[in-house]
């Protein structure tokens, strides 16, 4: 019984990228008419396709993996700093066994939207856990105050590719901006970029990430920091572009300094399998622990606080494994 902490986002993104651009033309949907055994039982290595280091996905991962170990006691558990699309994406070619993923990006992957070529159907639901917000966030003696302020600015919109990029790309086009709008873009993980913006080489950080995040907490009590609103009309227009967005308004002190709210969108965070690597009793038990184990994840953060059986369900995103089907109909959170 071990469990082990791997940082390989470089090689698997390297991989998913050449699988995802690859020529192979005996099937457009990924996961479909292959052949697959399904296996049965926990698998005994299992790879978590999770986020960057300073993310809460991150933390709650090595949390759930400390869970995993106990409850499948003959496996192992590997995680993978990923993100919203590269894990969909390794979830879909059988990467990974079990990943995190954004609730507006599910449905892109189900039906070849944006940065999916292929549709990817081999995927199911275990639960809706809570929203992933969207933040713009600058630091307090800034000068930038709004969307349009960025001009000029250097910004690190998250690694590329992921979530937090595609959000802020599509906010750019809305205000009429690109990137060549900007002072220079700086790709790099939620931890890496409060460095940098601490030390002022960077202007604004964007993310995907849970509110509040502790990398921006530490953030806001060294330097300070701001978060920058949408307006009425980018949020509209957001969700014109793709429903899985919803308008959210952070509250006042959710970071200290921060006393107003804040408008912007966020996406539900949800955690999903592979079909064909985990069988229905395998993700029986996984979610029983997801609802069973909700002190434990709150000792880690209070973003948890809403979640259970009843709202994983009626927030649910996609479709949903049998597995978890039967734990949500056992305790009486389905029908």
């Amino acid at each position: 019984m071990k469990k082990k902490l791997g940082l390989l986002f470089t090689l698997t993104l390297m991989m998913l990228v050449l699988a995802a651009c690859g020529g192979d033309d005996k099937s457009s949907d990924k996961g479909s008419d292959k052949g697959e055994e399904k296996v049965e039982g926990a698998p005994t290595e299992i790879t978590f396709g999770s986020a960057t280091v300073g993310g809460f996905w991150y933390t709650l991962s090595a949390a759930m993996s400390d869970k995993m170990v106990e409850i499948f006691p003959d496996s192992s558990v590997t995680i993978v700093e990923g993100g919203s699309v590269s894990n969909l994406l390794g979830l879909g070619e059988g990467t990974f066994q079990i990943g995190f993923s954004n609730g507006q990006t599910v449905p892109e992957a189900i039906n070849a939207i944006g940065p999916f070529k292929e549709k990817i159907e081999n995927v199911s639901t275990i639960a809706t856990l809570y929203p992933n917000v969207y933040h713009m966030v600058v630091r307090a003696d800034s000068d930038i105050y709004t969307v349009e302020d960025l001009k000029g600015k250097k910004v690190s919109p998250g690694i590329k590719g992921y979530s937090g990029e595609l959000v802020f790309q599509d906010v750019l086009d809305i205000v009429g901006m690109s990137y060549d709008d900007l002072g220079g873009i700086e790709y790099i993980g939620t931890a890496d970029g409060a460095d940098l913006m601490r030390d002022k080489h960077i202007d604004a950080i964007v993310g995907m990430v849970a509110a509040p995040v502790s990398t921006f907490q530490e953030l806001d009590t060294t330097v300070g920091i701001r978060m920058i609103p949408l307006t009425d009309d980018v949020v509209a227009k957001l969700r014109e572009k793709n429903e899985g967005y919803m308008e959210h308004i952070v509250a006042g002190g959710t970071y200290p300094g921060i006393k107003e709210e804040v408008k912007t969108v966020a996406g539900y965070s949800v955690l999903l399998v592979n079909d064909d690597l985990m069988d229905e009793e395998t993700v029986y038990q996984l979610t029983k622990m997801m609802i069973e184990e909700k002190d434990t994840w709150l000792t880690i953060s209070n973003v948890m606080a809403d979640f259970d059986a009843e709202y994983s369900v009626k927030n649910n995103v996609g479709k949903m494994h049998p597995g978890a089907m039967r734990y949500y109909k056992e305790v009486g959170a389905m029908e």
